[in-house]
């Protein structure tokens, strides 16, 4: 079992150029906005373990944003991607595009089961799953067969 991850705003400057994680942070922001790359963190991060967890044989973990650490580089590229879109002027790179692309491409890929993530030291149980009868017996009640009892 492996710790999962929260993705934070430091973990971008890795895969962008610091000045440019910073414009995307502090730039055109209204009165009294927040950070919005911390939002797009946290919108990304939930859409990324909802799709973990469209599998059934996923688990995810308790905490509200928390991912595998081994898809920490596609969900830094998914929010990198979000976020550019919010200033007008900052157009992706075709690596950058590329580079999103197969992080949705190895997403698609967890959900269809073709990739192993790891289990969530505290992963959510409990959840309830429904059962569906494919076939029955047919219920005999009557005096005849309940004589005996």
């Amino acid at each position: 079992m492996t710790t999962w991850i929260e993705i934070k705003v430091e973990d971008l400057y890795a895969y962008l150029v610091a000045a440019q994680v910073d414009i995307l942070r502090k730039c055109t922001l209204g009165k009294n906005q927040s950070d919005p790359v911390v939002e797009v963190i946290r919108d990304i991060s939930l859409k990324i373990r909802a799709q973990i967890a469209s599998n059934k044989k996923n688990a995810i973990s308790q905490q509200p944003y928390a991912i595998p650490p081994e898809l920490k580089s596609e969900a830094c590229l998914l929010i990198l991607e979000v976020a550019q879109t919010r200033i007008p002027g900052l157009k992706l790179t075709a690596d950058q595009i590329r580079l999103a692309d197969q992080a949705r491409l190895q997403l698609q890929k967890v959900v269809n089961g073709e990739i192993i993530i790891s289990i969530p030291e505290d992963r959510v149980v409990g959840i309830q799953k429904s059962i569906e009868v494919v076939s029955h017996r047919p219920k005999i009640a009557t005096d005849q067969y309940l004589k005996g009892f």
